[in-house]
């Protein structure tokens, strides 16, 4: 259905102009997805679209950080909402297993540009620095919780931790939003908070 645009800063247009993009990549893919495409789903012309993102190639970079940024956003946020370490940890593992990150859709979208990571260099870009930052937040979160317990692992110790927990978290996902008739959220959490206490060692609560 063709979305008529209201006026709106050079910002939001641009995030509206993403999201038209996702629409029509979950439709047609990538290759479907042109210039034209987009300018019709959205209900601009394909001026503004270039005007905005001189290229597909670039409208499609953005698009992929879009889509990390839905899968990564909430998780990430949680490290710098206040509450005890455990707590933290707890909320960051449901954040990254359910609510918006576990639409379907989504999967469906990081599939279509995942296989696009090892043979184009921006794309890989994009990869790296959102993952990176992913990872990096778990490495501080282990942290905080070993600390809490009275023990100080090292940071070859805490990277190795860290790209468990995200192999495990990764699975979970992939899981829930494969078999979503099968495994509710509930028992998806279920499963995540146990398997990340046994990684750890720890307890987390309920």
């Amino acid at each position: 259905m063709t979305v008529s645009f209201r006026r709106a800063p050079d910002f939001n247009r641009r995030a509206d102009l993403i999201e038209a993009a996702l629409d029509c990549i979950a439709e047609l893919g990538i290759q479907g997805t042109t210039v034209r495409a987009v300018a019709a789903h959205a209900g601009v012309s394909n001026g503004l679209i270039r005007h905005h993102f001189a290229s597909k190639d670039n409208l499609m970079v953005e698009a992929y950080r879009r889509t990390i940024e839905i899968i990564t956003g909430p998780p990430l946020a949680i490290v710098e909402t206040e509450g005890s370490a455990h707590e933290k940890l707890r909320r960051f593992i449901l954040a990254s297993i359910s609510g918006p990150v576990a639409d379907p859709r989504v999967l469906s979208l990081w599939a279509t540009f995942i296989s696009q990571v090892p043979i184009n260099p921006a794309f890989a870009e994009v990869h790296r620095d959102k993952y990176l930052a992913y990872r990096r937040a778990c490495d501080v979160l282990i942290g905080e919780v070993l600390a809490a317990e009275g023990r100080n692992p090292g940071a070859s110790e805490r990277q190795r931790l860290s790209i468990a927990l995200n192999a495990v978290i990764d699975g979970l996902w992939l899981e829930g939003c494969l078999s979503a008739e099968e495994i509710d959220e509930r028992l998806q959490a279920e499963i995540g908070i146990k398997a990340i206490e046994r990684l750890l060692d720890i307890k987390l609560g309920r």
